[in-house]
């Protein structure tokens, strides 16, 4: 008898053990080679700084410290290889924590020992949730962990005195205590004998009643929803949320679901077998999901935007081309890296535009959400216009907190204007990360040297494109805006460019013509080639008649493409249907297929 014991023992331990690695080993593969644009996103969305001013706005609310604690370990999410790890070894240790939970449940029995993997394998799902952060992970983590040590003893003066520091607990994790008080509720009514099964949670509820009032009213003085939720994420903001209730309901149930499963009678030699093929079924299931669920568009808007965090406009554009994403923000992005390589009216229609001017200017809406002004700040520091740039990275600091970049902006706009005890404070601030330090010291020598300044690539150039007047926004005439900078400083060819593109986009082929005699006047070498595209279908329907181009020449390339291009209409058919597909192959990144087709 004691061998099959020791037999059962064994067995129950190798399917432990299988449970771990599979934990380990597949969240370790998917975030790292899938789910790594969760890192990019939660490492730019909070920056981490060591001062005791950034500690003091968490010490002041319940769960404040669970973020912090959070955002700490996030900061290193620079790397995919440090995020994957971290979060994999927080999922493998929430399996040992719930398998001393069964344990302590179930001493002796191993069929409901699957239900084990199950909560680090719907955290592993909630990670599709972009806006999941690591301190919800973390809350679920000490949620079970505080559990445990609550029901480790039978005394009843350990009980009480977990009971007792309840009020700790949720100051320390907030709103994921509440997970913890029905987990244990539903444990007491399930387990505990007697008037205890009643005394236990009544008890509880009364120090949680207790905790809630007195923190409203004479600690903290937090609003009602923010002492409930904090820093609970809303659920409006989760493309799955049905992953988050099926997890917080399984956490609550577990204890019961353990004593319902402690009923299921099977013989003694089958028990291991019966587990592990469960264990195997619920990483099977898991799995299958992550495939279903998982969507790379998302995982391709994030790296444009990486790219544009990085500056690497060649990458970005070679990206958007391969990949042709149908998304404003992604072809915004595209748009601003073709302007900062200075090939906006030459490569503007080699990717998709869907939404015509859109997707060169975000306007000024904050009814529109943050991310409406951290992504539209970028258009106004490409073409020039620092001051309005300074505007929009300065609201993304008071709305969104600190981020790395609107203070890399801030830092940026205020050195080009010469503002340096401003940009001293907010270099003060990168210089207490860990990541961007560097960043910081390499800026840091700028200041109070304007030689610097414009001797740098990147800040000297936008210098140059500074307009020489001084002007009002228009918030809602962005094209108005961007003429009032060329005329403030004709030099600039982005801001030119940006209006001939925003021109095309619109089918706007009089306003082109009307701009194109601009191009002699601002020392072009050549026309760019989507406004000889402009030129020559103006010249096909007006006889020849151009505008003054000077001695700048349309090339007989585009002169012979257009001919193609031409030669698959018929003038009395139109564009046949045989013909629309060999028109897209041959001529689908030319202004003529746009003002067509789209």
């Amino acid at each position: 008898m004691a061998i099959n014991t020791n037999s059962m023992k064994i067995s129950e331990r190798h399917n432990i053990y299988i449970a771990l690695t599979l934990v380990f080993v597949i969240s370790n593969l998917y975030l790292y080679w899938f789910g790594d644009y969760l890192f990019f996103y939660q490492e730019n969305i909070t920056l981490f700084v060591f001062s005791g001013e950034y500690l003091h706005q968490f010490v002041i609310k319940p769960g404040g410290l669970l973020e912090y604690a959070g955002n700490f370990l996030a900061q290193g999410y620079f790397s995919s290889v440090y995020g994957s790890m971290i979060l994999s070894v927080i999922f493998t240790s929430i399996v040992i924590i719930v398998n001393r939970i069964h344990k302590r449940l179930s001493p002796g029995r191993s069929i409901s020992l699957f239900l084990i993997a199950v909560p680090s394998c719907l955290l592993l799902l909630m990670q599709l949730n972009f806006n999941w952060f690591m301190w919800s992970n973390l809350g679920v983590l000490f949620s079970l962990l505080f559990f445990l040590f609550s029901i480790n003893s039978n005394k009843k003066s350990k009980r009480v005195l977990f009971l007792a520091l309840f009020p700790l607990f949720y100051y320390f994790a907030g709103a994921f205590s509440w997970i913890y008080l029905c987990m244990y509720i539903v444990y007491s009514l399930v387990y505990d004998k007697g008037n205890l099964r009643f005394i236990y949670p009544a008890s509880l509820l009364i120090i949680s009643g207790l905790s809630f009032l007195i923190f409203k009213e004479i600690l903290f003085m937090q609003p009602v929803d923010g002492l409930l939720l904090s820093p609970f994420s809303l659920m409006n903001q989760f493309m799955h949320p049905w992953i988050l209730f099926v997890l917080i309901g399984f956490i609550v149930a577990f204890p019961l679901l353990v004593k319902f499963l402690a009923y299921i009678k099977t013989k003694k030699e089958y028990t291991g077998t019966i587990s592990l093929a469960s264990i195997m079924a619920v990483f099977v299931l898991s799995i299958l999901l992550l495939s279903k669920l998982y969507n790379p568009k998302i995982a391709n808007l994030f790296q444009l935007e990486k790219y544009v965090y990085e500056q690497d406009w060649k990458a970005l554009i070679e990206y958007q081309e391969t990949h042709q994403l149908s998304n404003v923000v992604a072809q915004y992005c595209y748009n601003l890296a073709l302007s900062e390589e200075g090939q906006l009216c030459d490569r503007l229609f080699f990717s998709k535009q869907d939404f015509g001017p859109r997707t060169l200017i975000i306007p000024w809406n904050p009814r529109a959400g943050t991310n409406n002004i951290a992504r539209g700040v970028y258009f106004y520091y490409t073409v020039g216009l620092i001051n309005e740039a300074h505007r929009w990275a300065y609201e993304s600091m008071v709305t969104q907190g600190y981020r790395p970049e609107n203070i890399k902006l801030l830092i940026k706009t205020n050195l080009i204007n010469g503002h340096y005890r401003v940009t001293e404070k907010y270099i003060r601030i990168l210089k207490k990360t860990l990541h961007y330090r560097n960043w910081a010291k390499k800026y840091e020598a700028m200041l109070y040297r304007p030689d610097l300044v414009e001797s740098d690539p990147e800040l000297g150039a936008k210098l140059k494109l500074l307009p020489k007047m001084d002007y009002t926004i228009a918030f809602n005439n962005p094209i108005n805006n961007i003429n009032l900078l060329l005329k403030g400083n004709t030099d600039n060819k982005k801001a030119y460019e940006y209006i001939m593109a925003w021109f095309l986009l619109e089918k706007n082929l009089g306003a082109v013509i009307n701009e194109a005699d601009k191009l002699k006047e601002m020392s072009y070498s050549r026309i760019p080639k989507h406004i000889e595209e402009a030129l020559l279908v103006y010249r096909n329907m007006n006889r020849g008649i151009l505008p003054d181009l000077g001695e700048l020449m349309i090339s007989e390339e585009t002169i012979k493409r257009f001919r193609q291009y031409l030669s698959f209409s018929d003038p009395f058919m139109g564009i046949q249907s045989s013909g629309k597909k060999s028109i897209q192959e041959s001529s689908g990144d030319t202004y003529w297929y746009y003002l067509d087709f789209r």
